[in-house]
């Protein structure tokens, strides 16, 4: 650097611009190029303190479930969200879509001000401009005495607004709001009512000794997932008084794999098949009806009758017939005396209140297709996406007088407005949600708005001062003001309970109650040769997650497909048909056709075909935009006896098309071949009846012995060399015990639990948020195919095999080999998280021509950025294959492949590095986690305590399978798990000693069943 006059920086200016960033500082270089201003605070926000983050108690409002979050908010801006570990609902974990909120909050694509239609495009306006109009509107339907046929939309939420904004509804002779959620599970929701009382009791799995699930997927979006991940996990990790779980369905999801029996029902048989099991119908009609053998039906009906009151039976059906079928299963659990053991309807949760139907909106649409809805108003719902095209949202819509959306995001819904107000984040915003056991979760903002947005709770107040009628009523300054006068013991009161964000009571206006029920509206049936099974996404919903490229590139947990929809089918139907993977079917019903590719899967009946809802937007910004195909329309305008969509029974016919493209997909194979990654045993093993399988022990003679060391620590030097070592050799290498940097004091290590893990896929997520690692399938990332064209296919790098996820969720599947030939539902689902092993000996190190990537002191395996020249020799020599490089600049933000667009570079965290093109990455176990405590505690004069910190997946992680910490310390709770009978190390074979252990699956065969490992 020089010190001359010229280009320069001196060293006096140097340390100015030192001083005044601090620790935050990043030194490009010594030009004077693009010299920015720094702006200190002349006096910093109190318990503020630049570059140390600060954590707020708030609820997440990406679902009904309503969990407890924290907020991690570093320089007045939130970077990360985390699981609250005190509130009651989720206990500090976290789902994917919880993760995804601050992708919600940053994106791109969000209004950033007002907009109101001229002509046929939404021009920006001003606030004062919207109100005078939107007053004005209002003002003349009162006028016209129409106001009692205005329509309100709002996405479904429990808590205090729902009952504030009825009340602001009629105070201006408007009906009541329309509370929609389209993925709800409305049937389930009806049936549990009239049959327990609670719309959603809590579900005890821990009682249970047998689970029966009608489709009720409870792991992948059905209900609360993360509380009930968090029951199951808990409950399996009881292994020998875990309960077993068999699942009945066409399809088996997520839920369905993890379950120890599927029973493929036909779809539409579900009734004939609870009629058998509760006495109502024979096991012989169920057979008939389901193409489920006789034996198997009156095998499950014995093990309900032997598991008494410790039985669960849940339903998730969608078929017209989906209400009856519920009851029924409601029987199950009644005459085996399990209501209030296995379901508690006095622990049920209120995240459902109010909700209403299907049904209910499309008797709006009918009103509004008949041109007697003079103004409708839509918030956070999106119907001309989320309902079927055979419903006709669209044409309807336009015969509105005036249409007004809160939507932040331009959605297909908001496009077609006069006027939107865009409303701010739930991370914006104040407000509460309904929980379980009579508790209310607060929500309290975490940073200003980010754009010209504001809360329609707000926009309703400032709207009725502007009514001479109502403002006296409304003489507040805003929501929280108001929030705040109605919270009991007041404005004291509520600081201190938002220190925790929830307090025992319930909404401080309570919500209208609604009755799910209408007259069961049959759709079309349809017809050919197969069943049409459309379910939604269990990262995508029904498209709400689709605008956030963290869900997009979330593999789906069954199929492992990203950016793309898929057909599955049945590998004999495939071999019938003559399909391959990724040929082009299209699927054609009684309401519609869309043409996908084809994914080849086990798990479908061979007479169905399956097909995900979440994408085929035609707006919602550049994340979602023309990607895939949307399901809907498949679906007939049909509901049931709850008012909820019909989505299950419908048939059709598939056509193959001359078109093919590649899958969008992580999954390298399916089977293991062998190798042993993802390991199992019978739970007899664990109760000593039966012997252990050791074909997946691997013994090479000559070799050293595969027992753990003592701490997990790496062999020294004569160890790793087995029978040919030299036993006098003084060349110890860096592990011996007297060496100078002590490598046997600490060994950074985690263990992950299969028998825990459900392929949720959460903790990939969090790594993403955590670790700054980029998306690289959106449609403007793909590489140059010449100097003016770009490959725009979504998912145009993972085909290439260039995704970027630090840790891969492997999936796979044991038993069942002739599947191209036969149907059978028998077979094994292995889920293995797959991440960097930090090797002791590890192969990756010795091959790096510059060192970028070494062992350090305490255990882990090291990569330095600024080293690497990206040879990517290491990930040639990585046995796990979990090195993932560079190929464009994804980290830079001149690039065209940026991940991270204005302001979505706002959630990026300051502790890790952001990487650029040509640089190798890979999991570094949170290593700024592990400094940061390591340094706190030095600063408070004392040793890292045991279990005081946990990596960014294993917090998450809905169902606690991964455990991180110091395997040489015995006080951590890892270098007891390390040691568990279950434990075992991916190809320890090949002498690498890796830091991760896992332990084994442990699998519940039926009684009948041969166990297999």
């Amino acid at each position: 650097m020089t010190t001359e006059a010229g280009t320069g920086v001196k060293r006096r200016e140097f340390l100015k611009i030192l001083g005044a960033t601090g620790a935050t500082t990043a030194v490009v270089g010594c030009s004077s190029e693009k010299v920015g201003k720094l702006i200190p605070y002349v006096a910093s926000p109190d318990n503020t303190v630049p570059g140390v983050s600060q954590y707020y108690a708030t609820t997440c409002r990406e679902c009904a479930a309503a969990c407890g979050v924290l907020a991690e908010v570093r320089d007045g801006r939130p970077i990360k969200l985390e699981g609250n570990p005190e509130h009651p609902m989720n206990r500090g974990a976290i789902c994917a879509t919880g993760l995804s909120a601050v992708q919600g909050l940053y994106n791109p694509d969000r209004y950033r001000s007002p907009m109101v239609r001229e002509g046929n495009a939404l021009k920006p306006t001003t606030w004062d401009k919207a109100f005078e109009l939107l007053a004005q509107k209002i003002g003349e339907v009162k006028s016209k005495g129409q106001a009692g046929k205005v329509v309100f939309v709002n996405q479904h939420e429990s808590g205090t607004f729902p009952g504030f904004l009825d009340q602001w509804l009629s105070a201006n002779g408007m009906p009541n709001h329309l509370s929609i959620d389209s993925t709800a599970p409305v049937a389930t929701i009806a049936a549990n009512q009239k049959a327990y009382g609670a719309a959603w009791p809590q579900l005890d799995f821990g009682a249970a000794k047998l689970v029966v699930s009608f489709g009720a997927d409870f792991l992948d979006g059905w209900g609360h997932s993360v509380p009930q991940q968090l029951d199951w996990a808990d409950a399996r990790a009881k292994l020998t008084d875990a309960p077993r779980l068999v699942y009945v369905g066409a399809r088996r999801s997520l839920t369905g794999l993890n379950a120890d029996q599927w029973i493929p029902a036909k779809p539409g048989s579900e009734m004939a098949f609870c009629a058998a099991l509760t006495g109502a119908g024979t096991a012989a009609a169920a057979s008939e009806a389901s193409g489920v053998p006789v034996a198997t039906i009156e095998a499950l009906a014995k093990a309900i009758a032997e598991a008494g009151k410790g039985v669960m039976a849940i339903c998730g059906v969608t078929g017209a017939d989906a209400v009856e079928c519920g009851a029924m299963v409601a029987e199950i659990n009644k005459k085996a005396g399990a209501v209030g053991t296995t379901i508690k309807p006095a622990n049920g949760h209120a995240g459902y209140a109010g909700l209403a139907s299907y049904a209910d909106l499309a008797n709006a649409v009918k009103a509004m297709d008949a041109g007697s809805v003079p103004l409708a108003f839509v918030r956070g719902a999106n119907p001309a996406h989320s309902m079927p095209k055979s419903a006709g949202f669209a044409a309807a819509y336009a015969k509105v007088g005036f249409k007004v959306s809160f939507s932040a995001m331009p959605d297909e819904t908001a496009q077609l407005a006069d006027l939107i107000l865009p409303d701010n984040h739930w991370l914006e915003s104040w407000g509460d949600a309904a929980g379980a056991n009579g508790q209310l979760g607060l929500q309290q903002p975490t940073l200003e708005p980010v754009f010209d947005t504001r809360s329609t709770s707000d926009v309703l107040i400032e709207l009725a001062k502007k009514d001479q009628a109502l403002a006296s009523r409304y003489n507040v300054a805003d929501y929280r003001t108001w929030y705040i006068s109605k919270f009991p013991g007041g404005g004291s009161a509520f600081t201190t309970a938002l220190t925790k964000a929830q307090v025992n009571s319930g909404p401080l206006v309570a919500t209208n109650s609604r009755t799910l029920a209408a007259t069961a509206t049959p759709a079309a049936a349809g017809a050919g040769d197969f069943f049409v099974h459309v379910f939604p996404s269990p990262t995508l919903g029904d498209g709400a997650g689709a605008n956030k490229p963290w869900l997009q590139e979330l593999p789906d947990p069954v199929s492992k497909i990203a950016w793309q929809s898929w057909v599955e089918v049945h590998p004999s139907t495939a071999k019938q048909l003559g399909i391959r993977e990724g040929t082009h079917l299209t699927i054609e019903t009684a309401a519609g056709k869309v043409t996908a590719p084809a994914y080849i899967y086990m798990g479908v009946r061979p007479d169905t075909v399956a097909i995900a809802l979440g994408q085929g937007h035609t707006a919602y910004g550049r994340f979602a935009q023309n990607i895939g195909v949307n399901a809907y329309d498949l679906v007939p305008a049909g509901w049931d006896a709850a008012g909820g969509l019909a989505l299950g029974g419908l048939k059709g016919k598939v056509t193959i098309t001359a078109d093919k493209s590649p899958l969008v997909t992580t999954e390298g194979s399916a089977r293991q071949h062998g190798r042993g990654i993802g390991q199992s045993l019978p739970i007899g093993v664990l109760l000593g009846t039966e012997q252990e399988d050791a074909e997946h022990h691997h013994e090479i003679p000559g070799l050293p012995s595969q027992d753990f060391k003592t701490g997990l620590k790496s062999p020294v030097a004569a160890d790793a060399q087995g029978e040919f070592a030299n036993p006098e050799s003084k060349d110890k290498g860096m592990y011996a015990p007297d060496h100078v940097q002590k490598m046997e004091k600490r060994r950074w290590a985690m263990t992950i639990d299969l028998a825990r893990c459900t392929g949720c896929s959460a903790c990939v997520t969090a790594c993403y948020s955590e670790n700054n690692i980029p998306t690289v399938g959106a449609p403007y990332q793909g590489r140059a195919l010449s100097p003016t064209q770009w490959d725009e296919r979504p998912g145009a790098n993972i085909i290439k095999g260039r995704e970027m996820a630090w840790i891969r969720l492997e999936r796979y599947y044991e038993g069942n080999d002739n599947t191209e030939n036969e149907f059978s539902p028998d077979f094994d689902t292995r889920f293995v998280p797959m991440m960097c092993q930090h090797c002791g000996n590890a192969p990756c190190e010795p091959v790096c021509p510059v060192y970028a990537t070494y062992h350090s002191p305490d255990g882990l395996n090291v990569q330095v950025y600024n080293r690497c020249v990206g040879t990517r020799y290491c990930s040639n020599n990585c046995p796990y294959k979990v090195r993932y490089f560079n190929w464009f600049g994804y980290g830079e933000p001149e690039r065209r492949q940026y991940a991270w667009p204005e302001p979505m570079h706002w959630s990026l965290n300051p502790d890790v590095t952001v990487r650029g093109k040509g640089v190798m990455e890979k999991c570094t176990f949170c290593v700024q986690r592990i400094r940061e405590s390591e340094h706190r505690a030095r600063a408070e004069g004392r040793e890292v305590n045991a279990d005081e910190f946990t990596t960014a997946c294993a917090q998450a992680c809905p169902s606690r399978a991964i455990v991180f910490g110091d395997a040489a310390d015995e006080n951590w709770t890892v270098s007891k798990l390390a040691y568990d009978r279950r434990a075992y190390h991916v190809f320890e074979e090949l002498n690498t000693y890796t830091a991760v252990v896992y332990l084994k699956k442990v699998n519940y065969p039926a009684p009948a069943s041969p166990a297999k490992a």
